[in-house]
């Protein structure tokens, strides 16, 4: 039976009605100290900038992994077994800890794209080298690893975006979405890539998130001209994907020549107008100041006027306290 990914009609660069959320985008450089970057879906526009290089910790060109927990958003290093956490709202950090794992590690692979499924965090390592195989790496948490799986005999499947949608772990390549499957043969894993379409040749393929509540797989891709954001339809039985285009990221201060290698999604807080993970005055004060206009942000139902039923959706959730 074929199982597919919902996908509403989307114009390239307007918001979405149903889709209320925060996507949160790594930023990988050849040669510069790599930031994360926060888009808001209610308003179109990427809102937030967040420097990991200022926290005192390990300098990496690509700060990624961006899995959600549900409270906590991990961000983890290219080149270090170091893990964040912090607020999945703001950015603001709240602890760090690591891989309990040698740093040899990061001499033959790379940490990129992560997901947190049954519990575990799921990061994809490709390969310093394609003569070596890449390979998915499981850990609890905390950070003690708790599985791994080689590509093995398979130099193609150099994982750097991976996400669970459902019981199926996808994974993208530089340049192929895949399924993920495991053989019998143990630590191994292997894949079937699907005939991915929409996406111009060129696009070299990043960080995978999936909105679960709404059944939205995202997917992020950059080339000459930039990083785009991407919805994903797929349909496994015909091992196929289309993909539409959400928004030219670079547009909206995604900053050119970087790659967003990693994907993670926050979903969004009914009546949390400012979108920093509570209901409060400043919401209230924020719906009062926009009553009347088309403030996107201010905008809760997305009806394109900001009026009294925006003003219910804060009241309704007021006071119940910070998610994240």
């Amino acid at each position: 039976m074929k199982h597919l990914v919902s996908v509403v009609g989307f114009c390239l660069g307007l918001s979405w009605a149903f889709g209320d959320g925060y996507l949160w985008f790594s930023a990988a450089s050849a040669s510069q100290t790599a930031q994360i970057y926060r888009y808001n879906l209610r308003t179109g526009q990427i809102d937030r900038t967040v420097a990991p290089g200022n926290w005192g910790f390990v300098q990496s060109r690509d700060y990624n992994l961006l899995a959600y927990d549900g409270n906590d958003l991990y961000v983890g290093l290219e080149n270090d077994r170091t893990l964040l956490k912090v607020n999945p709202y703001t950015g603001a950090f709240r602890s760090a800890f690591g891989y309990q794992m040698c740093n040899c590690f990061y001499g033959h692979h790379w940490m990129k794209d992560g997901t947190f499924y049954a519990g575990e965090l799921w990061r994809a390592a490709p390969a310093h080298h394609p003569s070596s195989p890449g390979i998915l790496h499981v850990s609890a948490p905390n950070g003690l690893p708790t599985n791994v799986f080689y590509a093995m005999e398979r130099p193609d499947l150099q994982p750097i975006g991976i996400e669970w949608v459902g019981d199926v772990l996808l994974m993208t390549t530089a340049d192929g979405l895949h399924r993920v499957n495991f053989p019998d043969e143990p630590l191994v894993f292997g894949a079937v890539q699907y005939a991915l379409s929409g996406v111009p040749g060129g696009h070299t393929l990043g960080g995978l998130a999936y909105d679960s509540a709404r059944d939205t797989l995202y997917l992020a891709s950059a080339d000459s001209n930039g990083a785009t954001l991407w919805r994903v339809q797929l349909d496994h039985e015909a091992q196929t994907a289309h993909a539409t285009p959400v928004e030219q990221l670079t547009l909206k201060g995604y900053p050119a020549g970087r790659q967003p290698t990693a994907l993670g999604w926050v979903p969004a807080r009914a009546g949390d107008a400012n979108d920093d993970g509570c209901v409060d005055d400043a919401d209230l004060l924020q719906a009062l100041f926009a009553f009347g206009n088309n403030d996107p942000a201010s905008d809760l139902n997305r009806d394109g006027i900001v009026d009294d039923a925006d003003l219910l959706e804060v009241l309704f959730a007021f006071g119940d306290g910070c998610q994240g």
